[in-house]
């Protein structure tokens, strides 16, 4: 397992990528260091900014879910407590050619960059194109009451926050 002295995450938004099923089955092996996201289900990138130290914060405290950090994070994506329909609905799959990868320090990073075989954008909020909001509040379970009172992007932080507690 990879050491967080210096944990500085990464958001890295590939584009046209052509060899999503062997990033994937390296991530399945754990051989990978990242978390590999379905950017469809990315609002903003605080949403992950905050999965990402919850994941962190389990790892230090021994207390993971699954079965390693970069899968907590894909996990804490959800606002559900089963690992696996987290990991269907928030991760990669094979035939992704466009995903969000998050990696915890500068030389994972380098190591990604050089084995995805795809364009590297910036993961502004224009490049989360295919969003969909629609689908978003029906997995977070998000009513358009809510969304009257707050923005849909703090109640999806509110239900991916509060997931230990709240279920």
């Amino acid at each position: 397992m990879w050491a967080f002295k210096e944990c500085e995450p990464k958001l890295l938004l590939f584009k046209n990528v052509t060899n999503a099923s062997e990033i994937r089955e390296r991530i399945m092996k754990a051989s990978f260091p990242c978390a590999a996201i379905n950017p469809r289900y990315v609002l903003d990138t605080f949403q992950v900014l905050v999965a990402t130290q919850l994941a962190v914060m389990s790892h230090q405290s021994h207390t993971l879910k699954t079965h390693s950090v970069f899968s907590e994070i894909v996990y804490n994506m959800s606002p559900t407590k089963k690992i696996t329909d987290s990991l269907k609905i928030f991760g990669m799959n094979d035939k992704d050619t466009y995903f969000l990868c998050v990696v915890l320090n500068e030389e994972d990073m380098e190591l990604v960059c050089s084995k995805v075989k795809g364009e590297l954008a910036e993961p502004t909020q224009d490049n989360f194109e295919t969003c969909d909001e629609n689908e978003l509040r029906k997995i977070y379970k998000i009513k358009e009451e809510e969304t009257k009172i707050v923005s849909l992007l703090d109640a999806i932080i509110n239900r991916i926050s509060t997931k230990e507690i709240a279920t």
